[in-house]
């Protein structure tokens, strides 16, 4: 969807909305107020219609003051008499009078005469059921305060309601004593509620109690209700009650909604003009910002989407006008312009880069987590047999053979979860060449550095020879004076037996010493079979205690007398596996190392130890965790310096003047072979302690081989 599509449908959206909002606000505002308007033209119907009723109760309850304080009433109700009845209560004065029955009561509430006409029928008819039970003696109805005490109001018969006026028969100057009680009435009926249409102009009806119709706001009590039947229609209630405020009937009045449905009307062509207004001002606003905006967008994108297709940085946009967009446009040239000095300087960068890492002779090779070449240079590829374009992307364990492959893949294992160094020794991809890689922790994988050490292997191997001749050259002074020891008793002993001069009971004893110079010669020739041998031994199960127990007689007098040899071999010494004349070869070193480091002499301990190391102990780079056997080599000579110590194990480095410089080298790269490690601690003039660890050959990961 394009920027202009996107800016109509939010013109469109926010219009809708607004018209959405205004449409239900104002419906709810505007169509309330005239809802409101035509409840109170429907409660002022009730009030106009509640007024009339009151009107005819007064004049009905004059027309009954009016024939209850005359004379004639008066005499009439205490001495009965044809002439009054004939003369003012004949059917014509109901007629006239618009009543449906007449009663004369005494004091005592005795009916003296009564008479009720059907104006309907034009007949006289009998008095209504149920009256006696609103106008009997003790009736609160027939209770006068006074002579002008009169009153109006609803009855209930079982006929229907009926509007009676009551009215105590007195003087015509309305004096008493009051002789009875007129009552005159008048049914509720069609005819009234005809009566109040023609007067409101409106239907008006009665509802009994009982008609359903009745709201239940007048069953709970209240006086008005409102009622809507039909969206057209409105109707007003209101509650009648009798003289003894008892609800009697309820009057309905019925109004059209017509203002309401006008109202409806005019909202919707309001609300259509608001419709057609906000779209016509939005169409002004999105042609506004075609010409203004959205075409200069779109020339932009256009430029910027030309010159990220060709590339080229120098390109610029054009910039047109003096507003905001042409400042935006004048920044975009400002970042092209950086970006171009970004694209020179990296191009340059990479350069340099590409020239740096094919210059160097290590091997490079940079791989993600499963092990894809990411980056390789000259050298590194040429040990893998292929050149440089062809592996990124590729997969080290293509070149890699077992058991390489699996050397690797656990190098790389401890490399990326301890976060450390590891090396490793693995074949080219011709198997001809000897390969050093050491993997540096990447976030992301490893950089591995691959160095042939072909060369240096060789001259390790003819340094071990050598180093085997001269240190038996030595000690070749030594062995001679050992084994002149060892033959003097021999030669001694045998002179003594062939001369006879030892009785034979006596030569047992000194065939015994013979045979213990025999065995002393034998040991010691052994350990110089085993010191002198050019091949590489099998390996083997050592007890490494053992081992320097043997060999104490020959370090000591490599030694010799100013240097004091301790040995501290802790018991029960887990075994580890190794050539034997490797580990010999290894504490020889060591040993004519710590020799020539105390020329004025001093005290070398060897010291022999179980070890079990976790993961959070760990220092050394190279260090793991599992169970290990360390020897310590400590001395008492000049110590070494720390700018010293940091090119100790490598080949050819030496301090002393004389000597190829790859004893300790020799040490490092044997201790390496068996998965183990040094630690070197040492100041200058504190002596020196050299802590070789090697596997453990009981338990955990030290006895996996």
């Amino acid at each position: 969807m394009n920027l202009t599509r996107k800016v109509l449908l939010i013109i469109a959206c926010l219009l809708l909305v607004q018209f959405c909002t205004f449409y239900l606000s104002a419906r709810a505002l505007f169509l309330r107020s005239f809802a409101r308007l035509e409840e109170q033209y429907a409660l002022r119907s009730i009030d106009r219609a509640m007024a009339f009723l009151e009107s005819q109760e007064q004049n009905l309850l004059t027309l009954a003051k009016d024939w209850a304080a005359w004379d004639d009433t008066y005499y009439f109700i205490q001495e009965p008499s044809e002439d009054y009845i004939k003369s003012n209560l004949v059917d014509e004065t109901f007629e006239g009078l618009k009543l449906n029955f007449m009663l004369f009561l005494d004091s005592s509430g005795e009916l003296v005469y009564g008479k009720a006409y059907d104006l309907d029928l034009h007949r006289e008819v009998p008095l209504p059921e149920g009256w006696k039970e609103h106008f009997s003696d003790g009736s609160p109805l027939l209770i006068h305060r006074g002579p002008a005490d009169g009153k109006v109001g609803l009855i209930t018969l079982p006929s229907g309601p009926a509007l009676v006026a009551i009215h105590p028969i007195v003087t015509s100057e309305e004096k008493g004593p009051i002789m009875g009680t007129l009552v005159m009435g008048c049914y509720f009926n069609e005819a009234w509620a005809e009566r109040l249409s023609e007067m409101l102009h409106l239907p008006v009806s009665f509802l009994a109690l009982s008609d359903p119709q009745l709201p239940s706001e007048l069953i709970r009590g209240e006086n008005f209700a409102l009622r809507f039947p039909d969206p057209r229609t409105l109707e007003a209630f209101a509650m009648l009650r009798d003289l003894y405020g008892r609800p009697a009937l309820a009057l309905k009045v019925t109004r059209s909604r017509e203002l309401y449905r006008q109202s409806q009307v005019a909202f919707s062509y309001f609300s259509l003009l608001i419709l057609f207004t906000g779209i016509l001002f939005g169409g002004a606003i999105l042609i506004f910002l075609r010409r203004h905006l959205l075409s200069r967008l779109a020339r932009l994108s256009g430029s910027l989407r030309a010159i990220a297709l060709s590339g080229d940085t120098a390109s610029r946009v054009p910039v047109e006008g003096k507003d905001e967009l042409a400042e935006l446009e004048q920044k975009l040239n400002d970042l092209l312009a950086s970006l171009e000095e970004s694209h020179r300087a990296l191009r340059e960068s990479e350069s340099w880069y590409r020239l740096l890492v094919n210059s160097i002779t290590d091997g490079l090779w940079v791989v993600d987590q499963s092990l894809r070449l990411r980056e390789v240079n000259e050298t590194g590829a040429r040990f893998l047999g292929t050149k440089s374009e062809d592996l990124i992307g590729r997969s080290l364990e293509e070149f890699l053979k077992e058991p390489s492959l699996s050397d690797f893949h656990e190098a790389f294992r401890r490399a990326v979860e301890r976060k450390t160094i590891h090396t490793l020794s693995m074949p080219d991809s011709s198997g001809e060449r000897t390969l050093e890689v050491r993997l540096y922790p990447l976030p992301d994988g490893a950089l591995c550095i691959a160095r042939d050490v072909t060369e240096l292997k060789q001259m390790e191997s003819f340094y071990l020879r050598a180093q085997r001749m001269e240190a038996a050259g030595r000690v070749a002074l030594a062995i001679a004076h050992d084994f002149k020891n060892f033959l003097t008793p021999l030669l001694a002993g045998l002179d003594l037996l062939l001369s006879g001069a030892i009785p034979p009971k006596e030569s047992r004893a000194l065939l015994e010493e013979m045979k213990n110079s025999c065995e002393k010669a034998v040991t010691l020739t052994r350990q110089l079979l085993l010191f002198g041998r050019g091949e590489i031994p099998a390996v083997e199960a050592i007890d490494l205690n053992a081992l320097i127990g043997e060999m104490e007689g020959l370090i000591a007098r490599t030694l010799g007398g100013d240097v004091e040899l301790v040995l501290d071999l802790a018991p029960h010494l887990w075994p580890i596996k190794a050539s034997r004349g490797h580990i010999e070869q290894i504490i020889m070193n060591l040993v004519i190392n710590a020799r020539d480091a105390m020329p004025g002499g001093g005290r070398l301990t060897l010291r022999t130890e179980n070890v079990q190391l976790k993961e959070e102990a760990l220092t050394h780079p190279e260090a793991y965790p599992g169970k290990f056997v360390r020897l310590t080599v400590k001395d008492t000579g000049v110590g070494i310096p720390p700018e010293v110590m940091e090119h100790i194990f490598e080949p050819f480095f030496t301090t002393k003047g004389t000597g190829a410089g790859l004893g300790l080298s020799v040490v490092y790269s044997l201790v390496k072979q068996y998965r183990g490690w040094i630690e070197l601690k040492s100041r200058p003039g504190e002596g020196a302690a050299f802590h070789l660890y090697f596997p453990a050959l009981d338990g955990g990961e030290a006895g996996s081989w």
